[in-house]
């Protein structure tokens, strides 16, 4: 037997070589794994906003998504020389958990698709919406009269359309831009006309015509009513949704589908993109009741909505249906009755009321005049005023909110309720006034609905056709509000009726919405002329003739379309946790779900990389090189195979024409285009330059890095890999650049930035319009953006690669600029221009500067 030194120099030695080629193959492996699960996890997170997730939905990529994660472990095992072997077991852990849960979720039973309001309550909300849960709670909690009824679940809804044309959904509202209405009403009509033409399921249509048949309705029709999830709560959906009042019992079926449908008009897409609800949390139930024979109905506030303390409530009334009051067409009664256990009338104004709306016999409505003798007579007694205050605040009291009521007292005088939400309140209006103008006002007198103090050019809108003309930054004035005026809230900076209801649906949204308003300001259409300068007191209420104030401070947001909720899919497998590799927790132990190991494995794989070329090489000819160029990034430069062609294969440095790689070269004309500007001059305001101090030191930054850190550049002949750490923000562009189309890809990857939340968020969103506008998949969770473009030919990769270039360096600190939305959009508009500098005419400049003066 030999001695051990003998049998140690027989092992097979493999040349250095060979190794990094070695590596190499297991890095391009990684990443092209990872890339496919990045993808697969954008399009399965953007599917869950629309459709819950059931097994014909997510078909195999779960499964998929797994087993690439799998592959993509293993793959860093190869690089790194096994030193994470407990990835493999949480990426196991994370599979058995998801896919555990997606297996109960299917055995469960069918969720029933209807209940008596008798069976439900507050709890009941993600069943039957916020309408019929908080009736069913005041019928059976409070024991207050609420007529009998029933209600079509979610379920129901889901069945009949909100699974069979989720995609349709998905596809109409992805990309919705809430600026363009032509665009938002092509949607609505599409989306409107593929509701009405879709079958209702048999079972459903059972549920409802058997409720219906078994319902005692008192010889008249039922009100079809919405109840969606969502809807009452910190979001009001007030006049959203259609109600179908006195449907005869055979057509109780084509109202359910109208009111479903209804769910997709203009002005309700437009609240529920712009208020964040995604589709899959704001499902429809729809409630069925019997028609009230109404001798007086309205709507009851149980606070003034100026003062959440008051000791006063409010209570509007009409004759018969209220229909009108909740509009604003017609004039109502108004009672301002106290709180306290006398309920005394502290204020009564009794409105000339000339028609009233009644229930046919046969179904439908009726609108008849009132005679002229009791046009003016008061539409409640005082007993009904007492009762309605008393169970105001018990309502109240229950809920433990200020609460909105819709009421009506029949014809033998009960009171009965249909509705009770949170009642949106506007901020209190009691502090002191300063700096009122030294003139007379054009305009004055009527009712605040929500304060402010704006200027604008003036905006006559004779009739809701003519909203559609909004221009932007303007006051609107109308002869009456009605809720299609939500629609415009992005464009104006306030609001003027000559008429209106404090308790209708309109001023429900404007308080909700935060738009100075006044109703009941006279003559406002004979003494304004359009585009005339204009400034709106709502607090005083007053109209001034020229530009006083600011424009409206607040804009109309967009909330974030992608939540994170704490189910398993969400947990173990869609959360990003791991975003900054410099963190503590940017470690095995960290990666709480299967992104979270993705992330870490990308990271360290590129680490890997590095290491082993130092190991291998140290300083000779195949070492990393740094990047000599005038650009911002100290670049270190890796080659792979191919992709240098160096003078002195001994320098430390490498220059950009020494580089081979026909993806960087496509990429570094982009970067080096005339024109494009990788720095530009701080924000003018001291609000500006703070806003981007305060985020730079905020703990929730992704990606950070400091300023100037190592970037690393990995080529090979028709490959590059780039990751860029720049001004606070990460960068990563994998590509391959060949003559075979099915070879090529570019995908991309940023995140972070050195402002706050919000303008990291715009500029993402910049990022993101940037790339889509031309030709890219791309998807933006906060700040991070990714974005793929795939098997092209060699030219129009390379154009994309070269436009790629051009964006990393246009969006480099634009952070800072991203004041609004508004802004953004004029950034995507330039850079889409090619105005890559974002330079201004001269007098364009000074307005920008203003509009951001005002804005901080």
């Amino acid at each position: 037997m030999g001695a051990w030194w003998k049998r140690k120099a027989k092992r097979e030695t493999i040349p250095a070589e060979e190794r990094i080629k070695r590596k190499y193959g297991s890095f391009r492996e990684l990443l092209s794994l990872n890339n496919e699960c990045l993808e697969l996890l954008a399009g399965l997170q953007e599917d869950l906003l629309y459709v819950p997730p059931r097994r014909d939905v997510l078909g195999e990529r779960v499964g998929a998504i797994f087993t690439k994660a799998e592959g993509t472990v293993s793959a860093l095992e190869e690089l790194s020389g096994g030193r994470y072997p407990s990835l493999a077991v949480a990426v196991k852990g994370q599979r058995h958990e998801v896919e555990s849960h997606i297996a109960a979720c299917q055995e469960l039973s069918t969720p029933k698709l209807s209940a008596w309001l008798s069976e439900i309550g507050s709890d009941s909300v993600s069943e039957v919406g916020g309408k019929a849960a908080s009736l069913g709670e005041i019928k059976n909690a409070l024991g207050l009269r609420v007529p009998d009824g029933y209600c079509l679940t979610t379920e129901a809804y889901r069945q009949f359309c909100g699974i069979p044309l989720w995609r349709h959904i998905r596809d109409a509202v992805r990309d919705a831009d809430l600026s363009d209405l032509e665009a938002l009403t092509r949607s609505s009509e599409r989306l409107t006309r593929l509701v009405m033409e879709t079958p209702v399921p048999r079972a459903v249509e059972v549920a409802i015509t058997e409720r219906a048949k078994t319902l005692d309705a008192g010889g008249m029709g039922l009100a079809v009513r919405s109840s969606g999830v969502g809807e009452g709560g910190a979001q009001s959906f007030a006049g959203q949704f259609h109600s179908l009042i006195n449907v005869p019992q055979d057509e109780v079926v084509e109202a359910y589908k109208r009111v479903i449908a209804s769910r997709f008009s203009e002005r309700a897409l437009f609240y529920r993109l712009s208020t964040g609800l995604v589709e899959v949390e704001s499902p429809m139930a729809v409630l069925f009741i019997p028609t009230i024979k109404a001798r007086a109905s309205g709507i009851l506030y149980t606070r003034d909505p100026q003062d959440a303390k008051s000791h006063e409530l409010i209570i509007t009334a009409t004759r018969g249906l209220g229909l009108d009051i909740a509009s604003g067409r017609m004039p109502a009664d108004l009672f301002v009755v106290a709180r306290r256990r006398s309920h005394a009338v502290v204020e009564r104004r009794i409105a000339a009321k000339t028609g009233e709306i009644l229930p046919k016999q046969e179904g439908g409505l009726l609108r008849r005049s009132i005679p002229s003798e009791e046009a003016s007579s008061a539409s409640l007694t005082t007993e009904d005023i007492q009762i309605l205050a008393d169970w105001a605040v018990r309502i109240e009291e229950h809920f433990g909110a200020p609460q909105d009521v819709e009421w009506a007292v029949d014809e033998e005088g009960d009171v009965w309720i249909l509705q009770s939400r949170d009642l949106a309140l506007a901020q209190s209006t009691s502090v002191k006034i300063r700096n009122r103008p030294r003139r007379e006002p054009i305009l004055a007198g009527g009712i605040t609905v929500y304060p402010g103090r704006v200027s604008g050019k003036a905006h006559l809108a004779e009739d809701p056709a003519s909203l559609a003309v909004t221009p932007g930054g303007s006051i609107l004035f109308m002869h009456r509000p009605s809720p299609e005026i939500v629609k415009v809230f992005p464009r104006i900076n306030g609001l003027v009726a000559e008429w209106g209801n404090i308790a209708g649906h309109g001023a429900a949204l404007l308080r909700e919405f935060k738009v100075p308003s006044v109703f009941e300001m006279p003559d406002a259409f004979g003494r304004i002329k359009e585009g005339d300068p204009v400034s709106l007191d709502a607090i005083q209420p007053k109209v001034y003739d020229g530009i006083l104030w600011p424009p409206r401070p607040e804009e109309i947001q967009v909330a974030e379309r992608y939540t994170e909720h704490p189910d398993p899919i969400s947990r173990n497998l869609l959360t990003l946790h791991l975003l900054d590799p410099s963190a503590f927790n940017f470690r095995p132990s960290g990666c709480k779900s299967t992104h979270d190991v993705l992330r870490f494995a990308h990271e360290k794989a590129i680490e890997s990389m590095f290491a082993v070329n130092d190991r291998e090489w140290d300083r000779g000819p195949r070492s990393a090189k740094r990047l000599t160029a005038n650009v911002p990034i100290n670049l270190y430069v890796l080659d792979l195979g191919g992709g240098l062609a160096l003078k002195d294969p001994g320098s430390p440095e490498v220059s950009p024409d020494q580089i081979l790689s026909t993806a960087f070269q496509a990429l570094w004309r982009g970067i080096t285009f005339p024109g494009v500007a990788w720095s530009r001059e701080m924000p003018a305001t001291l609000g500006s330059i703070a806003s981007v101090m305060a985020g730079s030191f905020s703990s929730h930054s992704s990606a950070r890095r400091a300023l100037g850190d190592r970037s690393y550049l990995l080529v090979a002949d028709e490959y590059m890999n780039l990751n860029s750490r720049l001004a606070y923000h990460f960068t990563l562009v994998d590509a391959c650049l060949s003559a075979i189309p099915n070879n090529n890809y570019i995908s991309f990857r940023f995140a972070g930035g050195g402002a706050t939340r919000r303008r990291r968020n715009l500029r993402a969103c910049f990022i993101e319009a940037c790339l889509r506008s031309n030709g890219f998949s791309a998807d933006r969770r906060g700040d991070v953006v990714n974005a793929w473009f795939k098997k092209a030919p060699r030219e129009e990769t390379a154009e994309r690669l070269d436009l790629m270039g051009r964006l990393m360096a246009c969006a480099s600190q634009l952070d800072m600029y991203m004041i609004s939305h508004d802004a953004m959009r004029w950034y995507v508009n330039q850079f889409l221009e090619g105005n890559y500098a974002f330079k201004l005419p001269a007098t364009d400049a000074v307005q920008a500067n203003d509009r951001t003066e005002g804005m901080e």
